[in-house]
C-alpha cells in the first residue's frame, strides 16, 4: 500500500467540504428524514454485535481480487483497514450525518483515490454491503417484518448519500475515469437483490432493475423508458402505482400475488424528487418462500400431466438414478429417438464423461435436497450422431410416492448459441479485415506466454504501422485506404504462421504474433519477410502503392512478462524504427533513454487522442472587475490518456507542435469549443466570448483563415463570440506575415488577443501593426502585484497604453483579494484566475454562467 500524506489529505478535506446549504439539499433530494434516521438508529445497536461477520465477509470479497489484494497491502495493513472499515460502515447507521460525518467520508474517499482504488470497486463495495445485510436486516427485524422494506429503502438512501460523497473526492481530483454519480447509482440499482423501479409523472418507467423484471415475470432484458403498464400486469399494483402517480406525496405498501409461476411481492412505493422531477419510487421483495415452491409442484401435477405432451420445451420424469421414465414429444425431437428407446436409455447416456462428472453430484444434490433445483447449459448426444445444445433443468418431484423422482426440463438453445458465437467473433475480430481485435489478441498473447513459460521458448510481437498511410487516405480517399488495409492484413496472414496470430488494432496499426519461438532471430526474419512481402505493389483503384511499413519488436520474456508491457514495448520500439528512417524493423533495447522512450510512448497516444476520446476541454471564466460579471472563457486543453495519469499541456503539447499533431488537435479543439459555446447559447445561457490559444505552428499554417471560417460555418458560432489568443513572440518572429494572417481573421469579425504580454519582445510600436482587440497581462506580473513596486509599474503601464489605443486587458493568474482590488484601481478591465473559479467542465461552468456572477468577484466589490 502506497504512503499517504495524511496533511496533504486533511487540507483537502477541508477544501472540499460542502455547504451545510449543499448538505441539507443532498438530504432533501434523498428524501431522508426524520423517520429514516429514527429507523436506521433503531437497528444500529442491533448491528453492532453482528458487524464484525459483515466485515469479514466484506474483507473476504476484496482479497479474493488480486488487484484490490496488491493495493490493501500486508496482513497488518489489511487488520488496521478491517477496524477502521467497521467504524465505517458502523457510522452508516448511526443516524448523525453532521459535518464530522461527512469529513470522515471525504477523508477516506481521498485516501481510496489517492492509492489509485478505482471508483468501479465502490459499486462492489456497497453492493456486498447491501447484499449481505438485507438477510440480516430481515433477520434481526424478524419480529417486526413490517419495518424491513422502510429501513432497507433508509439505508439505501444513506449509502447513496455516503456514496455521494465519496465520489464527490474523485471529481474534485479530475479522476476522468470516474463515471456520473447517475450510473453508479443505476449500477448499484441494477445489482441489489430488491426489485426497483422508477416511474415519471408521465406513466414512463425510468429505471428498472433486473431483480424488478425477473419479480414480475418479464422475459428477457427490457429496458426502460416505456409504460409501466407494458412489465406491470398485476391490476392491483397498476391502481396502487397510478394513485402514487396522480398525488403530489405519497406512500402506500402493497402486497401481490402474481401468477405463472405465483409470486407473492411485498411492495413499497413513495414519491420523490430525482434529477428535480418528482417521480414514483417502487421497491419490491419476493417474499415467496422456497418450498411453495414444491408445494405448487404437488398441487399442479394433474396440470403438467395434461400439458406434459404439448410443451414448447422437452419435459420429462427421470428416476433419482438417472433413468428416463416418462418424456414427452418435443425432447424426442430434440435427441432424435423413440419413446421407447428413450425409456431404455439414463441420463449418462446423452452427455460426455466430462459433462456426466459435474451432473452426477448436481443430481444427487437435488434428490437429497440439498438444491433446490440444478441447471446447466450442455451439449446432448444425438441419435444420429450429432449434438445439440440444451439447457437442462433438474428439480425435485414428490407425488406421494415412496421413491422420489426429478422433473426434468430441457430447452433447446441451438440458435441461442449460434448466435452468441457469432457475437463473440464480431467482438473479437476486426469488422474490415476479419482479423483479431485488441481483445483477442491480449487472449492469445496470455496464451503463448503460458505454453512458452511451460517449453522454454520465446514469443515474439511485431508491431507495424503503414508509413505515410495517411498520404494514401488523403489523396485516393478512405475507400482506397480501406482497401489498402485489406490487402495489408490478407498480405500478413500468409506470410505468418498457422499458429501464429495477426491482429488489427486501428487505423493502420497490426501486430503479429509469433508463438512457440526456440530462437530470437527467427522473429527478424519474419519481419525481413513481411517487410519484403508489404513493400511488393498492389493495384489500389488503378494506382500502383507499395505501402512500406516499420516494425517494432518485442521478446518473451526478456522485454516483458505480461501482454501489455509486451505491446507497449513493441510500440516503442515501432517508433524507434520510424525515427530511424522508416521501412525497417527495431527490437526493443532496454537500454533505451528513459526520456526518448518515454517520449515516444507519448507521441504515439497522442496521435489517437482525438480518436480515443482522450481530450477533453476545461473553461476558466474570464470576469468583468467592474460588475463581477462573466464575460468569457478561455479553452483550456487537457490529455487524460486511457488507464494513465492526467499528462499536463507544457509535456504534450510540444510533442504535439514538434510532430505536426498540434494542426488537427488545434482544430479539434476550436471545434469542440465554438460548439460547446452554441449549445450554450441555445440553452438559454447568457452570451459569453471564448478564447482559444493558438500555437506557433497553428497559426504559421497556410489557410488558417479557411479553417477557422469553415468551423464557424459548421458549428453556427458567430464569429464576434471568438477570440483567438496569440503570444506576442510568435507575432515578432514574422511580423509581416503574421500582420496579414491577423488582418484576414479581423476582417472575419474574429477578436484577436497577444497572450502573455510583457514576456517577449514587448514592444509597443509593434501593436499598432497589428489588428489587435486585447491584451493579457502575464501572470508573473500579476503574483506579487499589490507588494512589488515594479510589477505594479508594468502593469499599470500597459493597461494605460492599452486603454490608450482602444485595447482592453485582461490579467491572468489573480489568486487573492488583494490582487483583484489592485487590478480593479488600475482599471483593468477583465480578470481571470483560481480566485475567481478554477478550470471548469462545460456541465459545471454552465451552471456557473446561470448564476451570472462569480463568488471572488463579487467579494471583491464589496
Amino acid at each position: 500500500m502506497m504512503a499517504i500524506n495524511l496533511f496533504d489529505i486533511d487540507q483537502a478535506t477541508r477544501n472540499m467540504m460542502p455547504a451545510p446549504d449543499d448538505l441539507r439539499q443532498r438530504m432533501q433530494y434523498l428524501e431522508i428524514g426524520p423517520a429514516d434516521l429514527a429507523l436506521l438508529r433503531q437497528i444500529h445497536p442491533l448491528l453492532r454485535s453482528r458487524m464484525q461477520s459483515v466485515i469479514e465477509g466484506f474483507y473476504q470479497h476484496l482479497l479474493n481480487v488480486p488487484a484490490l489484494r496488491q493495493l490493501l497491502g500486508d496482513d497488518r495493513a489489511i487488520t488496521r483497514l478491517r477496524h477502521l472499515q467497521s467504524a465505517y460502515f458502523h457510522e452508516l447507521t448511526a443516524g448523525d450525518y453532521g459535518e464530522e460525518y461527512v469529513r470522515n467520508r471525504l477523508r477516506v474517499g481521498l485516501v481510496h483515490q489517492r492509492i489509485g482504488l478505482a471508483p468501479v470497486w465502490y459499486i462492489g463495495a456497497y453492493r456486498k454491503y447491501l447484499a449481505d445485510l438485507g438477510p440480516l436486516l430481515r433477520d434481526l427485524l424478524r419480529d417486526r417484518p413490517q419495518d424491513f422494506l422502510p429501513t432497507y429503502a433508509a439505508l439505501f438512501k444513506i449509502v447513496n448519500f455516503d456514496m455521494g460523497l465519496a465520489l464527490d473526492t474523485y471529481i474534485q481530483a479530475g479522476r476522468q475515469e470516474l463515471l456520473g454519480l447517475k450510473n453508479y447509482s443505476e449500477q448499484i440499482i441494477s445489482s441489489m437483490p430488491s426489485g426497483v423501479m422508477v416511474i415519471d409523472d408521465d406513466e414512463t418507467v425510468r429505471t428498472v432493475n433486473q431483480s424488478m423484471l425477473l419479480m414480475l415475470g418479464v422475459q428477457g432484458d427490457r429496458s426502460a423508458q416505456i409504460c409501466y403498464r407494458e412489465l406491470v400486469a398485476d391490476p392491483t399494483l397498476r391502481q396502487h402505482i397510478a394513485e402514487g402517480l396522480r398525488q403530489r406525496t405519497y406512500r402506500g405498501k402493497v402486497t401481490v400475488g402474481l401468477p405463472e409461476p405465483l409470486r407473492h411481492l411485498r411492495c413499497c412505493l413513495s414519491r420523490t424528487l430525482l434529477d428535480n422531477q418528482h417521480r414514483l419510487l417502487l421497491i419490491a421483495e419476493d417474499i415467496t418462500e422456497p418450498m411453495q415452491a414444491r408445494a405448487e409442484l404437488r398441487d399442479s401435477e394433474a396440470r403438467f400431466r395434461a400439458a406434459f405432451g404439448q410443451a414448447a420445451v422437452g419435459l420429462a420424469q427421470v428416476s433419482c438414478d438417472g433413468n428416463w421414465l416418462r418424456v414427452n414429444r418435443k425432447l424426442l425431437d430434440i435427441v432424435g429417438y423413440s419413446e421407447a428407446e428413450m425409456l431404455q436409455l439414463n441420463l449418462s447416456d446423452l452427455v460426455t464423461p466430462e459433462d456426466w462428472e459435474i451432473d452426477a453430484p448436481l443430481m444427487r444434490g437435488v434428490v437429497a435436497g440439498d438444491l433446490q433445483s440444478s441447471s446447466r447449459e450442455k451439449r446432448y448426444l444425438c441419435k444420429d450422431g450429432s449434438d445439440v445444445w440444451v439447457k437442462v433443468t433438474l428439480s425435485a418431484m414428490r407425488p406421494g410416492a415412496d421413491q422420489p423422482s426429478l422433473v426434468a426440463v430441457i430447452e433447446d438453445i441451438s440458435q441461442r448459441k449460434q448466435f452468441e458465437d457469432e457475437l463473440m467473433h464480431v467482438a473479437s475480430h476486426d469488422a474490415l479485415t476479419g482479423l483479431a481485435n485488441r481483445m483477442l489478441l491480449l487472449d492469445h498473447i496470455g496464451q503463448a506466454i503460458a505454453q512458452a513459460r511451460r517449453h522454454q521458448h520465446h514469443i515474439a510481437l511485431l508491431f507495424l504501422d503503414l508509413d505515410r498511410f495517411k498520404t494514401i487516405n488523403d489523396s485516393l480517399g478512405h475507400d482506397a485506404g480501406d482497401r489498402v488495409i485489406v490487402e495489408v492484413g490478407r498480405r500478413l496472414r500468409q506470410a505468418v504462421r498457422a499458429v501464429d496470430t495477426v491482429a488489427r488494432l486501428g487505423g493502420d496499426e497490426f501486430v503479429v504474433l509469433l508463438a512457440d519461438l526456440p530462437q530470437e532471430r527467427i522473429a527478424a526474419t519474419m519481419a525481413q519477410q513481411i517487410l519484403a512481402v508489404l513493400f511488393e505493389p498492389m493495384l489500389i483503384h488503378g494506382h500502383e502503392l507499395a505501402p512500406a511499413s516499420s516494425i517494432g519488436i518485442s521478446i518473451y520474456p526478456k522485454d516483458g512478462e505480461d501482454a501489455k508491457t509486451l505491446l507497449k514495448n513493441a510500440d516503442a520500439a515501432m517508433y524507434q524504427a520510424k525515427s530511424m528512417g522508416r521501412g525497417d524493423y527495431q527490437f526493443y533495447n532496454s537500454e533505451m533513454n528513459a526520456s526518448t522512450l518515454h517520449r515516444l510512448t507519448l507521441e504515439s497516444g497522442l496521435r489517437h487522442a482525438v480518436e480515443r476520446d482522450e481530450l477533453q476541454l476545461t473553461y476558466q471564466p474570464q470576469v468583468e472587475l467592474v460588475s463581477g460579471r462573466i464575460v468569457g472563457v478561455e479553452v483550456l486543453l487537457r490529455w487524460h490518456p486511457e488507464q494513465q495519469r492526467l499528462v499536463m499541456p507544457d509535456v504534450f503539447i510540444p510533442i504535439a507542435e514538434e510532430t505536426g499533431l498540434i494542426v488537427p488537435i488545434g482544430e479539434w479543439v476550436l471545434r469542440t469549443a465554438c460548439s460547446q459555446l452554441v449549445a450554450w447559447r441555445q440553452a438559454g445561457l447568457p452570451d459569453v466570448r471564448i478564447a482559444v490559444n493558438l500555437s506557433a505552428r497553428q497559426f504559421r499554417q497556410p489557410g488558417l483563415d479557411d479553417m477557422v471560417s469553415r468551423v464557424l460555418a459548421d458549428t453556427g458560432c458567430h464569429a464576434g463570440c471568438l477570440e483567438l489568443e496569440i503570444t506576442e513572440t510568435v507575432l515578432m518572429e514574422r511580423p509581416d506575415s503574421a500582420a496579414q494572417a491577423l488582418q484576414r481573421l479581423s476582417d472575419m469579425g474574429v477578436r484577436l488577443a497577444i497572450d502573455d504580454f510583457g514576456t517577449g519582445y514587448s514592444s509597443l510600436s509593434y501593436l499598432k501593426r497589428f489588428p489587435i482587440h486585447a491584451l493579457k497581462i502575464d501572470r508573473s506580473f500579476v503574483r506579487d502585484i499589490p507588494y512589488d513596486a515594479d510589477d505594479a509599474a508594468i502593469a499599470g503601464a500597459v493597461v494605460a497604453v492599452a486603454h490608450s489605443m482602444g485595447l482592453s486587458v485582461v490579467a491572468e493568474g489573480v489568486e487573492t483579494l488583494a490582487q483583484c482590488e489592485f487590478l480593479r484601481g488600475l482599471h483593468c478591465d477583465h480578470a481571470q484566475g483560481y480566485y475567481f473559479s478554477q478550470p471548469l467542465n462545460a456541465a459545471a461552468l454552465a451552471s456557473l454562467l446561470r448564476d451570472g456572477l462569480v463568488t471572488g468577484a463579487q467579494i471583491g466589490a464589496a
